[in-house]
């Protein structure tokens, strides 16, 4: 399956260590490692690709199987937007986070699926039916990584 892994953007942006210092910035931080670690936890075989947007513009004319998106509260608005623009597409969408873990029912709203809890340890059984096209409503991870 090809697989794009989303980032949303902040509202408000985000800025560099480079910008920390312009007095109109409204966030300074660092790239989330949510999304390398749940490509990683993705089972071999599968193309994944991660863009965050806080840097870098999503290919909305690139083709794909399965969209997940990492749901920040702040970001909830962008993400809700991508998810429902990729599922008029017809493309399944998972989405996981901080977010999505404190409001489930929201976000079903807007995805195929929701993760509730640590991505990475369900990552490859959301892979796995999403090939089988039988992707659970919710999933719910009770542990927690090492």
């Amino acid at each position: 399956m090809k697989i794009l892994l989303i980032e949303p953007r902040l509202e408000h942006g985000i800025v560099t260590y480079k910008q920390r210092y312009n007095p109109f910035s409204i966030i300074y931080g660092n790239p989330s490692l949510t999304l390398p670690m749940v490509a990683a936890a993705t089972p071999k075989g599968h193309m994944v690709k991660i863009v965050n947007e806080n840097y870098e513009k999503i290919d909305f004319t690139e083709e794909y199987d399965l969209v997940g998106i990492s749901v920040l509260t702040i970001a909830a608005f962008r993400a809700y937007e991508l998810a429902d623009f990729y599922r008029e597409k017809g493309v399944k969408v998972v989405l996981g986070g901080y977010h999505v873990s404190a409001l489930p029912d929201e976000a079903k709203q807007h995805a195929d699926a929701v993760v509730v809890g640590e991505a990475e340890l369900l990552r490859p059984q959301v892979v796995e039916d999403a090939e089988k096209g039988k992707l659970r409503q919710i999933y719910v991870s009770q542990e927690k990584p090492d």
